[in-house]
């Protein structure tokens, strides 16, 4: 992905910690400060998931619920 960016093809967003460990002196990392937070999902193939598919996406959905329960507070 990075490659591409350099080259001049195409664009990224990324988590703002990607600047610190993915430092590269043809890279501009810039804070967007004036944009929402984007939402993530777990996208798969309907039907195939297994018992670790679904327990990742249980434990995700936990830890995103109480997130909100302390954003909220």
């Amino acid at each position: 992905m990075l490659e591409q960016v350099a080259e001049g093809s195409a664009i990224c967003f990324a988590p703002s910690g990607m600047a610190q460990y993915y430092a590269r002196p043809d890279l501009s990392w810039v804070p967007l400060t004036d944009a929402e937070p984007l939402r993530t999902v777990l996208a798969r193939v309907d039907g195939a998931d297994n018992a670790l598919v679904r327990g990742f996406a249980e434990v995700v959905r936990e830890l995103a619920s109480a997130a909100g329960a302390l954003s909220d507070e």
